[in-house]
């Protein structure tokens, strides 16, 4: 070989050598050759920008424009291609659409923009099983509750409570509809209090005797308050000994707090919300309310008295220590859910909107074209769950996006177990009407 051929050899190594490395230095720096036709000179280097992307469960394959993203190898022959979390880097800057997949679930796109010079975070996205639901009993339209461990469903049509660990089926002498005791296994309805693991519940009503109703069970004081006729009263549980709290009055609602008893009553023409000290013996403060609508208290207020109309679809949240002065007012309100003490969200018929009580006003999330019937918000994963008479849908507040997860004939009382990520509810499947559970991720 002459020396002009080795020179020349090594002359191209050298200027190979260079051009590699100049091209891996600017591509690790974050440029890259943009090679569109007809190309432009000011173009023809660009700073690229990075996208980092999360899921929850990981492993979803990440898509931009709907090609898999790569990840870099130096092997032209061997393609890896990107999955959650990762970084995918020397992204040309526009206007792209994620997409993640993963077997199982439903798919994922969301559009995002790519800076020059920055990172676009697309972290914190939660994907929702593509599976079938678990039947777990047969029951008409029925209203259902959960428990607050998580361990026991209860069917109100039926009056069936269900261990969910093995699908134990026990029956109550009694339906209707029924609250469970927070701190312990028990069940109140219609007066009777059933622990799960006794055969038979403890017939509170039948000490009372006939007419009382609207129970209330406040395990703190081990008080089991009721109405009968024109009165509120309470029944200690221990020594099943009744006191008198209000007698004479109309009362349409009530619910005890601490030391004090909310309620709302008929008075001289008027519908008045009233606080009265249990310890006093007296009425406190007291607030107007419109003389046309149907009231009901509402448990887990947060810091308020949560008072709900629905005949006119009206929420107040009213400060306990100032009925007067420390009350909101919610308007077109069908169900709503807390995030936290300050923030709320809830619906009307194709809306769901948050509610800043800081702020004291309202921003729209989504509109739908289905009617909305329940939202429950999961604060474990930071995404809330609407259900329609037909379907059932996720909406993340993090990004933006509803992702349908269920549709059946009927749909209704969906629960959540945010603990294990299931939904329990009603629905109708062809001729099949029962209670199922849905894992959701």
């Amino acid at each position: 070989m002459s020396k002009k051929i080795r020179d020349y050899i090594f002359f191209i190594f050298v200027l190979s050598f260079i051009v590699g490395t100049t091209i891996i230095s600017l591509y690790a720096s974050g440029y890259k050759f943009n090679l569109s036709w007809p190309p432009h000179i000011s173009r023809l280097l660009i700073r690229t920008g990075m996208i980092v992307v999360d899921s929850a469960p990981r492993g979803a394959t990440i898509y931009l424009n709907d090609k898999p993203a790569a990840s870099f190898s130096l092997n032209p022959w061997s393609k890896q291609y990107l999955t959650t979390a990762a970084k995918v880097k020397n992204v040309l800057p526009g206007e792209y659409t994620l997409k993640l997949e993963r077997d199982g679930y439903w798919p994922l796109s969301k559009k995002i923009s790519v800076y020059s010079g920055q990172t676009t975070f697309a972290e914190n996205i939660n994907l929702f099983r593509d599976d079938l639901p678990f039947f777990i009993t047969a029951a008409t339209t029925s209203e259902i509750a959960l428990s607050a461990n998580y361990k026991y469903l209860y069917i109100a049509g039926p009056g069936k409570i269900i261990t969910l660990k093995n699908n134990e089926e026990k029956t109550l002498p009694l339906n209707g509809r029924g609250r469970w005791l927070k701190n312990q296994d028990q069940i109140l309805v219609k007066g009777w209090l059933f622990p799960v693991d006794k055969t038979a519940g403890i017939n509170y009503s039948q000490t009372i005797g006939a007419g009382a109703n609207n129970w209330y069970y406040e395990e703190n004081t081990k008080r089991l308050y009721y109405q009968n006729d024109s009165l509120i009263a309470y029944l200690e549980a221990d020594s099943q000994m009744s006191h008198l709290v209000l007698s004479g009055g109309r009362y349409l609602a009530y619910e005890p707090h601490g030391d004090s008893l909310f309620y709302v009553a008929a008075e001289n023409g008027q519908t008045i919300l009233k606080k009265y000290s249990l310890k006093n013996q007296a009425t406190e403060q007291q607030m107007i309310l419109p003389n046309v609508g149907h009231y009901l208290f509402s448990p887990d207020g947060r810091p308020f008295i949560t008072l709900y109309d629905d005949q006119n679809k009206t929420l107040y949240l009213i400060n306990p220590e100032n009925l007067a002065g420390g009350s909101r007012t919610i308007n077109n309100i069908i169900s709503w859910a807390w995030l936290d003490d300050n923030t709320l969200v809830y619906n009307n018929n194709w809306e769901i909107y948050l509610f800043d009580l800081r702020q004291n006003s309202a921003s729209l999330l989504t509109r739908v074209g289905e009617e909305i019937r329940q939202i429950i918000w999961n604060s474990r994963n930071d995404y809330l769950i609407f259900s329609t008479d037909s379907g059932l849908n996720v909406y993340d507040l993090k990004i933006g996006l509803i992702t349908k997860i269920f549709q059946a004939e009927k749909i209704g009382s969906p629960v959540l177990d945010d603990k294990n990520g299931t939904l329990y509810f009603w629905a109708k499947i062809g001729k099949q009407e029962g209670i199922y559970s849905l894992l959701l991720q």
